[in-house]
């Protein structure tokens, strides 16, 4: 029933272009640059992260705008619990631990949109790199967190001239992963 639903939510425009643009943001945060320059560890977790960093620059976008947007930011997060859905039964999760999973998949994701969005409007007890060093580097490497933050801002930066509206397929474009300082 579950596949039926999808198919149907995947036939409204907003879930189209949810559908292209997730798949923009997971095509960037696979990026082999995050795992080889940046130091990121190549494991689920950490991949999780930068997909839920990525996710969150593109959802505080489209905030920001209009019910049109608002709704490709909704259809947005369903795309990637279908992933993380999907994801998690391709991994041998017994699937009676999966929909715990994904709601925890979902819940992080949720709270790390709010915490990133705290940390780069310029929250005192949390900056965009103290707060990536702890999710992405587990506290262990401020310089790596700094260039990632670095990264994410200028990536921040560049989201906020994209619109769906734009006559290139409405994809976000993001900056290299290696970007100067």
């Amino acid at each position: 029933m579950l596949n039926l639903l999808d198919w149907f939510r995947s036939r409204r425009p907003e879930g189209r272009t949810a559908t292209e643009i997730y798949g923009s943001i997971v095509t960037q945060a696979r990026h082999p640059d995050f795992y080889t320059v940046h130091g990121v560890a190549d494991v689920a977790e950490k991949r999780y992260e930068l997909l839920v960093l990525h996710l969150s620059l593109v959802l505080e976008r489209l905030s920001g705008e209009g019910a049109a947007e608002r709704a490709v930011g909704q259809a947005l997060v369903e795309a990637f619990v279908r992933d993380v859905d999907g994801s998690m039964r391709e991994m041998a999760v017994g699937d009676t631990s999966v929909p715990r999973k994904v709601r925890k998949a979902a819940g992080g994701l949720h709270d790390r949109d709010a915490l990133y969005r705290q940390a780069f409007d310029g929250a005192e007890d949390m900056t965009p790199a103290a707060l990536i060093d702890e999710l992405i580097f587990d506290g262990q490497s401020r310089e790596r967190a700094d260039r990632l933050a670095h990264y994410a801002a200028v990536a921040r930066q560049n989201l906020s001239g994209w619109s769906l509206g734009q006559g290139d397929g409405a994809l976000p474009r993001f900056p290299a992963p290696v970007v100067g300082g």
